[in-house]
């Protein structure tokens, strides 16, 4: 987000201070400043993700914009979120130094299969069929849906209610190609795309959108924190499940990772971290 628009966006107060977090705070992204979160805690500046022989560095992609996944804590000056929380338990467990970068989620096949200027995506990234044929995926971590989100005055009560209207979805997302699926009464008028995940929801407190579509966990969390704003419908697009994405050829370090989010479901710490975030149990 250009910084004149997100200032824009910022005073316009649409959306409660705390929410924009993941926006307003960003004040930078480099994956040097983002690596103070790393586990040596220094900050790095890796310019090629590391090769599959002994490796003992990872460079991890993370979607920022995506409150209370991932995103950038102005007190901290870090990136932090569940998935982040996951992340460093998981690494630190498979005995991993690690590097957090912010990625364009449009571009999150190319920066991990050609540029390889990173070697995970462990950012709400959907299990589905297709991805399988590119990526290797580790066990699910979490259960998600594709959420419809509009405004809390809003008309529209159900799936069937979208027909004709203007939808929101965030640009390289699953929502796209469900949203652009749906036919007949359900057909929308129109599909609105964003770069970044936050203006989905301006889109559709301010108007420019009648409804939303993206992952349950962050539209239930920006609802639950902005009352009397935005509803959540019990209709959705889709259940589904979020893995760890890597390159096909990562076998070793799928294993370890598998391994170690297996020890976290069993020990309990998984579902520490899920509270942490969401204030329940999985």
């Amino acid at each position: 987000m250009k910084k004149s628009k997100l200032n824009m966006v910022c005073a316009s107060a649409l959306i409660s201070a705390g929410l924009f977090l993941s926006g307003c705070a960003k004040q930078a992204d480099s994956a040097a400043t983002l690596g103070a979160a790393s586990a040596s805690g220094a900050a790095a500046s890796v310019a090629k993700a590391a090769t599959p022989v002994a490796r003992n560095h990872v460079i991890v992609g993370v979607d920022i914009e995506s409150t209370p996944m991932a995103f950038w804590d102005p007190k901290t000056s870090v990136v932090v979120g569940y998935d982040i929380d996951m992340a460093k338990e998981g690494l630190k467990r498979a005995g991993l130094k690690y590097e957090f970068k912010p990625i364009d989620w449009a571009k999150k096949d190319k920066n991990l299969l050609e540029e390889k200027s990173i070697d995970l995506i462990w950012s709400s990234f959907t299990i589905t069929d297709e991805r399988k044929r590119t990526f290797a995926f580790s066990n699910p971590y979490i259960q998600n849906k594709q959420a419809i989100l509009v405004r809390a005055d809003s008309a529209i009560q159900k799936k069937s209610d979208l027909g004709g209207k203007t939808m929101a979805v965030s640009k390289g997302s699953i929502g796209v190609d469900l949203v652009k699926q749906l036919k007949g009464a359900e057909a929308p008028a129109k599909v609105e795309e964003f770069t970044d995940r936050i203006d989905i929801f301006s889109a559709v407190l301010s108007g420019k959108a009648d409804a939303a579509v993206t992952d349950g966990v962050v539209v239930n969390y920006y609802a639950k924190n902005s009352p009397g704003k935005f509803r959540v419908l019990n209709d959705s697009l889709q259940e589904e499940e979020f893995g760890v994405g890597m390159r096909p050829s990562d076998t070793e370090l799928l294993e370890k990772i598998n391994k170690a989010l297996a020890e976290m479901q069993a020990d309990g710490t998984a579902q520490t971290i899920h509270q942490r975030w969401f204030g329940e149990s999985k």
